[in-house]
C-alpha cells in the first residue's frame, strides 16, 4: 500500500513539474485556461447526450434545472477558492483550475446518468 501511495505522489509531482517547468505564471494561467475550455467542451458533449436519452421533456427540463444550478455552484466554488490569491497574478491559476477539477467531476457525474438511461 505504501509503494502505490509514493508511486502515485511521485507520478503527480513529476506530472505538475513536467507541465508547468520554465513557463510564467500568464503561461500557466492560459494553460488553466485552456484546460477549463477543454473540459467544457466535453462537459457539453456529454450533456448534449444524455438530453438525447431522456424519455420526455419533464427529465429534460429537471437536467437542465440541474444543470444550470450546477454551474452556479461551479463559479461560486471556483471563485472562494480563487480568493485565496485574491488579486495575485496565481489567481487565475487557481480560478480556473478548480473549474476544470469541477468540470471534470460533473463530466463523471452526468456519464452516469447517461448510463442510467442506456447510454454509453
Amino acid at each position: 500500500m505504501r509503494i502505490s501511495i509514493l508511486s502515485l505522489l511521485a507520478g503527480s509531482l513529476f506530472l505538475v513539474s513536467h507541465s508547468l517547468h520554465g513557463q510564467s505564471q500568464q503561461e500557466m494561467n492560459a494553460r488553466s485556461r485552456q484546460d477549463l475550455q477543454k473540459a467544457d467542451m466535453q462537459l457539453n458533449a456529454i450533456y448534449k447526450r444524455v438530453v438525447n436519452r431522456l424519455p420526455d421533456e419533464k427529465a429534460v427540463e429537471l437536467l437542465r434545472n440541474a444543470q444550470r444550478a450546477w454551474i452556479q455552484f461551479r463559479d461560486a466554488e471556483a471563485a472562494l477558492y480563487a480568493d485565496a490569491m485574491r488579486d495575485g497574478s496565481a489567481a487565475p491559476l487557481l480560478l480556473y483550475g478548480r473549474k476544470t477539477q469541477l468540470t471534470r467531476e460533473r463530466i463523471k457525474h452526468l456519464q452516469l446518468h447517461l448510463e442510467q438511461y442506456g447510454g454509453r
